[in-house]
């Protein structure tokens, strides 16, 4: 499957290359698509996590910062 790919886009991915940051083009564009997968998932995570606020399912901010603190033990600094 053939890629169009801008200019500057062509640049960057030459140049990771050509600086041993990925062995060849195909390892970047893969790279770059699994980021793109990554970021899309986090954006539906907090879609999700502001429509359930909105539906009042929410943990207020004092009490999830409470649970953190209880989960991972750390003291509060107040």
């Amino acid at each position: 499957m053939a890629s169009d790919l801008s200019p500057d886009q062509e640049e960057v991915l030459e140049r990771l290359v050509a600086d041993g940051r990925f062995p060849d083009r195909r390892r970047a564009l893969d790279r770059a698509v699994e980021l793109l997968r990554e970021e899309s998932e986090t954006v539906d995570a907090i879609r999700e996590g502001l429509a359930s606020v909105e539906r009042g399912e929410g943990v207020p901010l004092d009490e999830a910062v409470r649970q953190l603190r209880a989960k991972f033990r750390i003291a509060d600094g107040s």
